[in-house]
């Protein structure tokens, strides 16, 4: 039962909020519950807000840095979880919630997988490569914005343009952006928006919501319209966190419809300060050109003569050139001809004389003949007497004289009766021939 106040019998704001919780907590226990994650937030504080739903009802949920680390899955919209939590009452704004203990994943979304199965699809046609995306002009005129015309997010595209490019004129394509079938009127107003061709740019925006919120904007019809469209398309859905298949298949995309504005045209600040970006860098680039034609200019001055200057100077010249030339065929000349006249005196003397030459030839001829049959006069007295006095030492002098040569029989000149054994072999040589024989007795003599 809950107290009243004792003093007016009526509870405040904070006793209500207070008693409830306390019943809440009280009543009931940790409990599992299953649902679909919607409108994720995780909080710079690490703390993770979302919502959990079916198909009839939903609860918010808050789950605590301290407990997200148990997770072992990238949390996020469409996935369908199963949590252990607390009931609870936020007393600061009254909100009944959950607060999650564990977290673990039962299966993927609804929504969730039919968004995935379309993004696969849609892909693999080839209507979100990055080679099909058109450039975005410069300096667009008009801007065309697809959207509700009660949407917040077109007051703020039509703001930020107004700020940035007060002469750009805006184009709205009406359209709702939720709901049920909103999807094929997007695609029809992007379609209306081509056909006439009115606008430079085509921005096809709405302001943040749930996933549910968000859902048309993966519509398969609006995608296919915005591929074909000739016109190059930013996409503007939602805030940061916010993902939808538009903005896979635009030919840019921002994270906010104000986002998609600021990239549609360049502000009056940018425009003036890349002007004067471009008037510096085009001076320099003037004034570096003027002081190169400047150099040029005098260096042609400095080699720029008048003609009858220039005529006086070359006259000038070839005066000095033809007296050095003058002077060095003299001094050519006088070298040449002393060198042939030394020539001609050195040949002069140089001149056989053949007669005179002949009769000193004949004259040494006959002294060499002379002096070489004395010579050999001479040789030949020498030789006879060196024969002479060799003769008295040949053996075979010796011999004939009636002595003999005794050698063993190898031939070895036998010189001692010591070199001899009883037996041995001898050969004895006479004046007209030779003895073998052997030895049968020896004595030697006593000197």
């Amino acid at each position: 039962m809950i107290k009243k106040n004792s003093q007016t019998g009526v509870l405040t704001v904070s006793q209500l909020t207070k008693n409830i919780k306390s019943l809440i907590e009280n009543t009931f226990p940790e409990i599992w519950v299953k649902g679909e994650i919607s409108n994720f937030v995780r909080a710079a504080s690490g703390h993770c807000y979302f919502s959990l739903k079916d198909d009839s009802s939903q609860v918010r949920c808050v789950l605590f840095r301290s407990r997200l680390i148990r997770a072992d899955f990238e949390i996020d919209n469409g996935l369908e979880v199963e949590v252990l939590a607390s009931p609870s009452m936020f007393e600061k704004r009254g909100e009944f919630q959950l607060v999650v203990q564990l977290i673990q994943r039962s299966g993927i979304g609804q929504l969730f997988e039919r968004y995935e199965k379309r993004k696969s699809l849609l892909a693999e046609e080839g209507l979100f490569e990055s080679d099909k995306k058109k450039p975005l002009p410069r300096f667009p005129k008009k801007i065309g914005v697809v959207t509700s015309k009660d949407a917040a997010a077109l007051r703020d595209v039509c703001k930020t343009l107004a700020d940035r490019a007060p002469s750009v004129s805006v184009v709205v394509y009406h359209s709702p952006v939720q709901g049920v079938g909103s999807g094929l009127r997007l695609a029809e107003a992007v379609l209306v928006a081509d056909a006439r061709c009115e606008v430079d740019v085509l921005i096809i925006c709405r302001g943040g919501g749930s996933y549910e919120d968000l859902w048309e904007f993966n519509s398969e019809e609006l995608i296919r319209a915005i591929a074909h469209c000739s016109i190059p398309t930013i996409s503007g859905v939602g805030h940061e966190t916010d993902t939808t298949l538009v903005d896979f298949v635009c030919d840019h995309h921002a994270v906010t419809p104000t986002a998609a504005a600021a990239a549609g045209v360049y502000s009056a600040t940018e425009i003036r300060s890349d002007l004067r970006r471009l008037s510096k860098d085009l001076l320099g680039k003037m004034r570096g050109r003027v002081e190169a034609w400047q150099q040029q200019l005098d260096y042609f001055n400095r080699r720029l003569i008048h003609p009858g200057k220039r005529n006086a100077s070359l006259i000038e010249t070839l005066t000095r050139m033809a007296a050095r030339l003058s002077v060095s065929s003299q001094r050519l000349m006088r070298g040449r001809e002393a060198r042939l006249i030394a020539g001609f005196s050195h040949l002069t003397r140089a001149k056989p004389n053949s007669k005179a030459s002949a009769l000193v030839l004949n004259n040494m001829r006959l002294r060499i003949r002379r002096e070489m049959a004395s010579i050999v006069s001479v040789s030949h007295d020498r030789l006879a007497r060196v024969s002479g006095g060799l003769s008295h030492l040949d053996p075979k002098q010796v011999v004939s004289r009636g002595y003999s040569i005794v050698r063993f029989g190898a031939g070895e000149i036998l010189t001692s009766v010591d070199s001899v054994a009883i037996n041995d072999q001898l050969k004895i040589q006479l004046n007209d021939g030779e003895l073998e024989t052997s030895v049968t007795a020896k004595k030697e003599i006593t000197p």
